[in-house]
């Protein structure tokens, strides 16, 4: 049954989205009717190419290395109102900006469909590639948690910019971390 697929860790989301049409339909209605405002994507079509690429990549249209590909050649740096500033696009930036927003729409997309199923709390996997000093790591990972403080957490720092110490999932640009409904016992 596909409705039991669930990725454990961010590597899982392609193989993941590729048997639940359900997650990435969520994910493509999220992504169409909300921007995660970054500096990257400011000026110019920037913004509708990033939705383009990511949206090609939830179809499975893309692999996650092609929709890197794909936003350095189509968000290059060089059209940029912000193609000085070395902060902005920093060694990676577009890896960090797929990584990311890839990221978000899933666990999303996932904490949307467990409040929508009557299930108040998720669960945070362990991730083969954590960091075991990482906030997310220490704080979120292995355990369960309120999965509407973890939607709201998400939506205020990625969708309002606001800032917060509050660990959430993802966590940081090279977090590996995602939410899945509680395990059952047994």
């Amino acid at each position: 049954m596909t409705g039991d697929v669930w990725a454990q860790q961010f590597r899982d989301i392609p193989e993941t989205l590729a048997v639940r049409p359900d997650l990435r339909a969520a994910m493509r209605r999220l992504l169409d009717q909300h921007e995660l405002p970054v500096k990257v994507t400011e000026g110019g079509d920037r913004r509708a190419q990033r939705r383009a690429i990511l949206g090609a990549l939830f179809d499975g249209a893309l692999t996650l290395d092609q929709a890197v590909a794909e936003t350095e050649a189509r968000i290059a740096r060089e059209g940029s109102p912000h193609r000085a500033s070395n902060l902005v696009f920093a060694t990676g930036w577009a890896r960090r900006l797929v990584h990311t927003h890839t990221s978000v729409f899933y666990v999303w997309a996932v904490l949307d469909h467990l409040l929508a199923a009557g299930e108040s709390r998720c669960f945070v996997p362990h991730s083969s590639a954590e960091s075991t000093t990482s906030a997310c790591s220490r704080l979120l990972a292995g355990r369960d948690h309120p999965a509407d403080v973890l939607r709201d957490r998400l939506i205020d720092v990625y969708v309002h910019k606001e800032t917060s110490r509050a660990p959430l999932v993802p966590n940081h640009p090279h977090c590996t971390h995602v939410v899945a409904p509680l395990p059952t016992p047994g």
